[in-house]
């Protein structure tokens, strides 16, 4: 791999660690991180395209190589190197001010993921029609599964009943999002981890991330909530974010796909016990912030 970077990039990496999907090496001030591409060329070309707008941002760079390309073409396998500042650390004020889309970027319609609705419908389609097949060799997803989808299925309805009553307001425009926000690893400023969405994305993200790592405290969240300053519709889209439980679908993926063993759901399964109560206190925390559409059963807790 040494070879390979000095052939595409001219760089000499005299310590390169690889880990499960990138290798890294640190020169100077800067630290790269040669990533494997496990996604569809045409969603990587347009995460290539939003990188150019986001210079002298925060968020990592993409290196082109000698060919001024973004991919590289490495044992039969497409990599892309990221550049990055090896003391650069998470600000919590990025969760307040976002990156707002220009007409260019809106034009990047595979990294759209706006319509939770129809996204989070086909998902959990598939989990429906999953269900026959995993009953014998992932019983525990079997006999969980219904749960979740439940869940699913609440924040589906609720994300298309503030579509249809609440109107926008004129900063609800949509941003540049994370697919997820996890601080387990190095996502959070990573090019190859984002889409284009709206800004209660990223946070409801994070509100799950807190929760399944049992990472939070009351004031945290009341702190949080209460200095967004969104609007009443995008105060009701971060409280159908939250709904949807992505925590749990996520490592039900990653075990059908043969990434994790089935037991690793059953720290989710602990977790998710309190999951009601703590919906309930941020639909109580929001509430006081904004009036959204009502919840009944979250009322009631």
């Amino acid at each position: 791999m040494k070879n390979a970077l000095f052939y595409y990039y001219q760089i000499n990496a005299l310590k390169l660690i690889k880990e499960k999907r990138y290798y890294y090496f640190e020169e100077g001030e800067n630290i790269y991180y040669l990533y494997l591409v496990d996604r569809p060329l045409d969603y990587v070309n347009e995460v290539v395209l939003l990188n150019k707008y986001l210079i002298n941002t925060k968020f990592m760079t993409i290196i082109h190589n000698t060919n001024n390309q973004a991919l590289s073409l490495i044992n039969n396998h497409y990599y892309i190197l990221l550049k990055d500042n090896k003391n650069k650390s998470f600000n919590f004020n990025d969760f307040y001010h976002p990156y707002y889309c220009f007409n260019e970027m809106l034009k990047l319609k595979l990294l759209d993921h706006s319509d939770w609705g129809k996204l989070w419908s086909s998902k959990i389609d598939y989990f429906e029609y999953q269900k026959k097949y995993i009953k014998i060799k992932y019983p525990i997803l079997y006999k969980t599964v219904d749960y979740f989808i439940g869940f699913g299925e609440n924040a589906i309805s609720y994300f298309n009943a503030v579509n249809s009553f609440l109107k926008k307001d004129y900063n609800d425009m949509l941003v540049v999002s994370r697919r997820r926000v996890n601080f387990d690893d190095l996502s959070f400023y990573n090019p190859l981890n984002l889409v284009i969405d709206n800004k209660a994305r990223d946070v409801g993200e994070y509100l799950k991330y807190i929760f399944i790592k049992d990472d939070y405290t009351d004031d945290l969240l009341e702190t949080l909530i209460t200095n967004l300053e969104y609007s009443n519709y995008q105060y009701a889209l971060l409280m159908a974010r939250v709904l949807f439980p992505s925590f749990y679908f996520d490592v039900y993926e990653s075990i059908i796909n043969g990434y994790i063993k089935e037991k690793e759901i059953e720290k989710v399964l602990v977790r998710a016990k309190n999951y009601e109560s703590y919906l309930s206190k941020i639909y109580t925390l929001i509430n006081k912030k904004q009036s959204i559409l009502k919840i009944d059963w979250l009322e009631v807790n």
